[in-house]
């Protein structure tokens, strides 16, 4: 198993690769009742921002922290580049509003209901419970309880509360969807506000013409806009819309409205439902929703007034060692070197082992020394490039190298005289004695590893005055069979063998 390093601190984000079979029908969760919600705070806005004038050439800069969401045990968790993929679409997406997004900060979450059923009762509320409200807050899942729901809104519901975004990983690829959703954070309906609960207009189910209540109760929107700020999206320089088919990006129905007009929806809008695309856009008074919201008092806690790294960083890495098939004697201790990157103040590394499991690092230089990689094992490895504002660099090649069954024992801790195990082997149950000895006071984690690189306990914040001390752990969830016990500070770590006997 790796480790995330992040500010110099080891972090642990194993993860095993899943995927999302392709859907038919590619929707946003938002519900007509969201909607009613998300037109609330958009009339709000509107309100409250009525003699509000936009500086052109401005660009407020908005912070994104984004939650990778794993089952319960860990397993399954989403990738840090669906984040930094979703933060390159969006600065492409929202550049000409003067609006661009950075990294805040990835947090690693272990939670079944979110993972699995983020729109239930209970992924919402555990999701509440994660909520920090000084970014964007988004949330990257594995799959969504309701079949086609790619991604959704959840509207705020006041000042500090709710107010966040649930994704598929695998939706970050299909580029409209996360521009869509922070649409929605911004204020904006769907442009056929008032069809969601049907499958869209169907001449036999729903007339042609239309009459003047959709099927969800909302008036429709018609052609000439006489009713376009009560109908519809509420915004008048979007087309009347009633939610057609998102197989084509060719408008070919005849659909009418109430004065049986002829609607010409505007097919490439982010906020309609076709995703397969190009040239998508927003309209003017779109454009104004969204500044009306992000500059309201409700959105104080995404301006901060913090201009981030905008290095651009376009070149990709080039690996430098462990170069194809190296071995590399010790597993604890394997020392990785690539290329810098002009820009680039963070590197995200990908290993994949022989046996198919996953595991990703970010680190803030171009080598690192990693350790608890298993023995014996292949690893394929690449990196890529970015700091907080420029994402959208690609992977470096790739690269195979094996480790080895060799335990180093070259890791130094500063203050660290020595330490031991006792008794070693422990037996199942009895306690065992951790025995250190400092020339000064250090605070080292305490974890332990099986075989397989599974950490099965940690022990954080531990304090070790200056001389001789015990630590005592217990050995009740341990098994028979052969572990690794480390000790770890902010940047050096050591490793022992320990054997767990019946």
């Amino acid at each position: 198993m790796l480790k995330s390093i992040k500010s110099g601190a080891l972090l642990v984000t194993a993860i095993i690769f899943t995927s999302v079979a392709a859907q038919a029908q590619h929707y946003c969760g938002v519900s007509t009742e969201m909607g009613a919600n998300i037109m609330e705070q958009m009339q709000s806005n509107r309100n409250e921002m009525r003699d509000y004038v936009h500086t052109r050439g401005a660009i407020t800069y908005v912070p994104v922290r984004f939650f990778l969401v794993a089952k319960s045990d860990g397993t399954g968790r989403a990738s840090e580049r669906a984040g930094l993929q979703t933060l390159c679409h969006l600065n492409e997406n929202y550049l000409d509003q003067d609006i661009q997004f950075y990294l805040k900060e990835f947090k690693y979450i272990n939670s079944n209901s979110i993972y699995s059923d983020p729109m239930s009762n209970a992924g919402s509320n555990a999701i509440a419970n994660q909520m920090i409200y000084n970014a964007m807050n988004f949330f990257i899942v594995h799959e969504m309880s309701e079949e086609g729901v790619l991604a959704y809104y959840q509207p705020s519901a006041g000042p500090s509360g709710n107010d966040w975004i649930v994704s598929l990983e695998n939706s970050v690829a299909t580029e409209p969807v996360i521009s869509h959703e922070v649409g929605h954070f911004f204020s904006l309906n769907h442009t056929f506000y008032g069809w969601e609960c049907s499958g869209g207009w169907d001449e036999a189910v729903h007339g042609n013409p239309v009459g003047s209540f959709g099927p969800c109760g909302q008036p429709n929107e018609k052609v000439d806009m006489t009713n376009c700020t009560t109908a519809g999206d509420g915004i008048c320089d979007t087309p009347a819309d009633y939610m057609f088919p998102n197989n084509n990006c060719a408008y070919t129905q005849n659909a009418k409205d109430v004065n049986g007009q002829l609607l010409s929806p505007d097919i490439h809008n982010f906020m309609n439902y076709i995703y397969t695309c190009s040239d998508y856009h927003f309209t003017d008074d779109q454009k104004t929703e969204i500044h009306n919201s992000l500059f309201s008092f409700n959105r104080n806690y995404i301006r901060p007034n913090y201009i981030p790294n905008l290095a651009t960083v376009t070149g990709t890495p080039t690996i430098v060692s462990p170069q194809q098939s190296e071995l590399i004697p010790t597993f604890n201790a394997v020392p990785l070197e690539w290329t810098a990157v002009p820009g680039a103040d963070r590197y995200l590394l990908e290993f994949i082992s022989s046996g198919q499991e996953t595991a990703r690092v970010i680190v803030t230089s171009n080598s690192v020394v990693l350790n608890n990689f298993l023995p014996n094992k292949s690893y394929l490895w690449k990196v890529l490039a970015f700091n907080e504002y420029s994402t959208c660099g690609g992977w470096s090649g790739q690269k195979i190298f094996k480790t080895g069954d060799q335990l180093s024992d070259t890791a130094s801790i500063p203050d660290l005289a020595s330490w031991s195990l006792s008794p070693n082997p422990v037996r199942v149950g009895a306690p065992l004695f951790i025995n250190i000895k400092t020339t000064a006071a250090i605070q080292p984690s305490i974890s332990i590893y099986n075989m397989t690189g599974q950490l099965v306990q940690e022990f954080l914040d531990n304090e070790f005055k200056s001389g001789e001390s015990s630590f005592e752990v217990p050995t009740y969830n341990l098994t028979a069979g052969m572990y690794f016990v480390t000790l770890r500070t902010e940047n050096d770590f050591q490793t022992q063998r320990l054997s767990v006997v019946e």
